[in-house]
C-alpha cells in the first residue's frame, strides 16, 4: 500500500477525549480556522461560521446538555460549526469536511480532537438551545457539530495502513462484485 507524509497524518489522527490544562496558542486557532475555510463546499457558496468557545460556563452548559463530561470541559477550545442553511442545501457536508480539515490540521500542530454531537436526539436539541441562551448563536443558525481542541492528555497509536479497512465494504462497478 502507498504511503506519505498526508497519508501518515490521516492514520495518526484519533479522537482524543482526555486533554491537558495546557492553553491552545491563537496562532494554532487561526491555523486550524485556515485549515477548515479551505474545505470544499458546494458551488463555494460558504455556509459555515466558526464559534470559538473557551469560556468554561459555556463548555460546561454543552458538556451537561449531551451528558458528555469531562472532555468537552477540558478541553482547551470548543469549536461550534454553525451554518446558516438557507445558504447552501449540502451545509452539513460542507461542515463535515471542514471538521474533518480541522482535525487533521490539530494531529498535525500536536494537538488532539474529538468530534462531537448526536444530530436528532434531544441531547442535540439540548446542546443547540445551549448554545443559543449561552453563547447567543442566531435561531437562524443550525449547528453541524462541536469540535473539541486541546492537548492530548492520552497516547493513540497510529492506525497502521489498511487496518480499518474493510473490503467487505468496497464494490467495483455493480453491487455484487467484490474484490477479496
Amino acid at each position: 500500500m502507498i504511503t506519505n507524509d498526508v497519508l501518515e497524518l490521516i492514520r495518526k489522527r484519533r479522537t482524543i477525549r482526555r486533554f491537558t490544562d495546557d492553553d491552545v496558542s491563537d496562532e494554532m486557532l487561526e491555523t486550524l480556522l485556515d485549515a477548515a475555510s479551505v474545505a470544499p463546499n458546494r458551488l463555494n457558496r460558504r455556509p459555515l461560521y466558526y464559534l470559538v468557545i473557551r469560556d468554561s460556563a459555556t463548555k460546561t452548559k454543552l458538556a451537561e446538555a449531551l451528558r458528555v463530561r469531562p472532555y468537552i470541559e477540558q478541553a482547551a477550545i470548543v469549536i461550534a460549526v454553525c451554518a446558516d442553511p438557507k445558504i447552501s442545501t449540502t451545509w452539513e457536508l460542507d461542515g463535515s469536511a471542514a471538521i474533518e480539515n480541522m482535525l487533521l490540521a490539530a494531529a498535525s500542530l500536536g494537538l488532539g480532537g474529538a468530534w462531537v454531537g448526536s444530530k436528532g436526539s434531544e441531547l442535540w436539541k439540548g446542546a443547540v438551545q445551549a448554545l443559543h441562551e449561552a453563547a447567543a448563536v442566531p435561531e437562524n443558525m443550525d449547528v453541524v457539530s462541536l469540535v473539541c481542541i486541546g492537548y492530548p492528555a492520552e497516547e493513540k497509536r497510529p492506525y497502521e495502513p489498511g487496518e480499518k479497512m474493510d473490503r467487505q465494504r468496497v464494490r467495483y462497478d455493480h453491487w455484487d462484485n467484490l474484490k477479496l
